[in-house]
């Protein structure tokens, strides 16, 4: 086969255009810093990242699901807290005013009764409590859990949050299930409250001794639920550890897929232009002056 200088010329240009598209894609890889500088570039690992990208965006939603219930529940730890110091403060007026009794002077006694009032209001306030913008002890309704009477108007819904693949947790408990069911022999908290309020000012020792035990019903109930909560926040810590690592681990291997090595492919552009010079140098003795001037 004869080989002619345009057959010459065509192969030298050939291999000069290769020589400067490598080295382009080894200086885009080292300013952008990623080893996937197009998809077609590497299709298994462009194929791997997506999968790697979605897995991780997945992670994210469910991180930020266990921060929704820990923030939630945090809310929750911290309002029954207060609602125990307001029921112990209920009862030390309790005994103040039996100690009182019934022969003590009505002024006092109402006096008492209103600081009862005032624990009550203190409690109801409370158990409204929102985290955002919603009611944590309502269930899934709108609005407030009770009014200002008192009166429920949540429901026993349920709000569950995603904690793992296939794992959940309840993260709210009902107004009902902290403060007591209303009517029946006992009530709710606010209505013993209530009569606690209305026997201190009659001077009643016998309902007052009543209520007072109400009252202790109503702390260990409340204790109860601070427990179950302290139990639920345990679960969640645990289970975002583990969301964490493997957010962690997630993003180390999406790096190890799509980010460079500074210093090897520091070497790769070194290599390239070293290279491509050298191409360079042998064309200068085969293309046209002008033409290799332009290519420079």
């Amino acid at each position: 086969m004869r080989v002619t200088s345009s057959m010459v010329l065509r192969s030298t240009l050939r291999d000069l255009s290769l020589g400067l598209s490598r080295l382009q894609e080894q200086q885009t890889k080292l300013s952008t810093g990623k080893e996937i500088t197009r998809p077609s570039a590497n299709p298994t690992a462009t194929s791997n990242a997506m999968s790697m990208r979605q897995d991780l965006r997945r992670a994210e939603q469910r991180l930020r699901s266990l921060d929704d219930a820990q923030g939630w529940l945090q809310t929750a730890d911290a309002t029954l807290t207060s609602s125990l110091t307001a029921i112990g403060r209920a009862k030390e007026i309790a005994v103040r005013a039996a100690n009182t009794g019934g022969n003590g002077d009505p002024a006092a006694r109402n006096a008492l009764a209103t600081e009862i009032r005032s624990v009550r209001s203190e409690l109801i306030a409370l158990a409204n409590t929102t985290y955002g913008e919603r009611s944590i002890f309502n269930g899934t309704a709108t609005g407030g859990a009770y009014d200002p009477n008192g009166v429920y108007g949540g429901n026993s819904a349920r709000i569950i949050r995603d904690v793992a693949p296939s794992t959940s947790i309840e993260v709210n408990l009902t107004g009902p299930e902290i403060f007591g069911t209303a009517g029946g022999p006992v009530g709710d908290m606010f209505e013993v409250l209530d009569r606690l309020a209305t026997a201190i000012s009659n001077g009643d020792n016998a309902a007052m001794a009543a209520e007072r035990t109400n009252l202790d019903a109503a702390t260990s109930r409340v204790s109860a639920a601070t427990v179950e909560v302290g139990t639920r926040s345990a679960r969640l810590e645990e289970a975002k550890t583990r969301a964490e690592d493997n957010q962690l681990l997630l993003r180390t291997r999406l790096s190890e897929v799509e980010d460079v090595d500074i210093v090897e492919t520091l070497i790769r552009v070194k290599a390239e232009e070293g290279s491509y010079q050298a191409t360079l140098q042998a064309a200068a003795k085969i293309l046209p002056p002008s033409l290799l001037d332009y290519l420079r």
